[in-house]
C-alpha cells in the first residue's frame, strides 16, 4: 500500500467531514493522513474507522506509537509489517477476520483502547520473550507477520481464540468489570479449602488422566492432572488440581470458551449442572454488559 506517513509541510491542513461531505485527506497527528475516497483498501478501512471511532488503526508504527507513555516506557520493542506489496492489505484482512468482525461498533467504542497496532514482530523486554499480542493502557498490538499469515485453518482458530481472550480480559481490568455473585460456586475463603480445590482419583497413576467430566460435574471448567503425597509423605496421590481462588476459576473459565470447540462446550454445560449455571451466568453478563457473545467473537476455521 501507499505509505501513509508525510512529513508536514508548513501551513498545509486538508479538512473534511465524515458525515456531511466528501473527505479527501485529513492530516493528523504523528503526521498521517486519513482518506475515506482512497483507492487503497487498507488507507480506505483505517480511516473510516478513525472517523467513526476516534481511534487509531495503525499499520506502520515508530516508537511514538508504543513505547512511551507521558513520564514512563513501555517495556515493549515493535518492529513495523513490510510495507511491500500486498502484505499490509493482507494483514489488515487477518486481523478483521479474527478479531475486528467479531464485535459490535458499541464494543469498538466504549471499550477498544486508542488504538489497535499491526506488527512485524512483539518483543516484551520485561518478560525478554516473543509475542503475539501486547496489551497497554492505551493500545493493543498485534502480530501479523508471514509466519501469522501463513497459518493453516485450525492455527488461525487458535490464534483468534488467543487474541480475543487476551482482550476480554484486557477489557475487564479496563472498567473494573466484576462478575455476578450466581457466578461463583464458593466463597473466597472456601475456594482456597483443599477438598474443594483438589480431586484426588484413586488408583490413578502419572499415565493416567481421568475424565474430564469429573471436573465438569464439581463445577469447574479445567483442570490440571497432577499429583500430591499422602499423609504419609511416601505414595503419590494423583488428580486434578482445579482453581484455588475467585480470580482463578473466572480466569479458566475464559480459558475454557476461548480454548473449547464449542461442541465441546455445548455438550459440558448440557451435562452438568453446576457447569450450565456458571457458564450462563457469565455469558449472560458479557451479553447485558458489554454486548458480547462469545461464541461469534472467535474465528471459525474454514473447511
Amino acid at each position: 500500500m501507499k505509505k501513509i506517513i508525510m512529513f508536514v509541510l508548513s501551513g498545509l491542513l486538508f479538512i473534511g467531514c465524515y458525515e456531511n461531505e466528501t473527505i479527501h485527506a485529513d492530516y493528523m497527528e504523528y503526521g498521517r493522513i486519513y482518506d475515506t475516497t482512497s483507492t487503497d483498501p487498507v488507507l480506505k478501512y483505517i480511516s473510516q474507522y478513525y472517523y467513526k471511532f476516534g481511534k487509531l488503526l495503525i499499520v506502520d508504527p515508530d516508537t511514538a506509537d508504543y513505547i512511551f507513555n507521558f513520564q514512563s516506557k513501555y517495556d515493549v520493542h515493535i518492529v513495523p509489517p513490510k510495507q511491500e506489496g500486498n502484505h499490509i492489505e493482507r494483514g489488515l484482512e487477518l486481523l478483521k477476520e479474527l478479531f475486528l468482525n467479531g464485535y459490535s461498533d458499541q464494543v469498538k467504542q466504549e471499550l477498544f483502547p486508542y488504538a489497535l497496532i499491526m506488527a512485524d514482530t512483539i518483543e516484551n523486554t520485561f518478560k525478554d520473550e516473543y509475542v503475539n499480542i501486547y496489551t497497554a493502557d492505551r493500545y493493543i498490538a498485534f502480530l501479523v507477520n508471514d509466519q501469522i499469515l501463513d497459518r493453516t485453518e485450525k492455527g488461525k482458530e487458535e490464534l483468534s481464540r488467543e487474541w480475543n481472550n487476551t482482550f476480554l480480559n484486557y477489557s475487564m481490568d479496563k472498567v473494573g468489570w466484576v462478575v455476578p455473585e450466581e457466578f461463583y460456586l464458593y466463597s473466597e475463603t472456601e475456594y482456597g479449602n483443599k477438598e474443594n480445590w483438589w480431586i484426588p482419583i484413586e488408583g490413578a497413576t502419572e499415565k493416567d488422566t481421568a475424565d474430564i467430566n469429573i471436573v465438569w460435574e464439581r463445577g469447574y471448567p479445567t483442570g490440571n492432572w497432577t499429583y500430591y503425597y499422602d499423609d504419609t509423605w511416601t505414595n503419590k496421590i494423583w488428580g486434578y488440581a482445579v482453581s484455588s481462588s475467585r480470580t482463578g476459576y473466572l480466569e479458566k473459565f475464559f480459558e475454557f470458551l476461548f480454548t473449547t470447540p464449542q461442541e465441546t462446550i455445548n455438550k459440558a454445560v448440557a451435562d452438568h449442572e453446576k457447569l450450565r449455571k456458571a457458564h450462563d451466568v457469565l455469558d449472560q453478563a458479557l451479553k447485558d454488559d458489554f454486548g458480547i457473545d462469545y461464541r461469534t467473537m472467535v474465528y471459525k476455521a474454514k473447511n
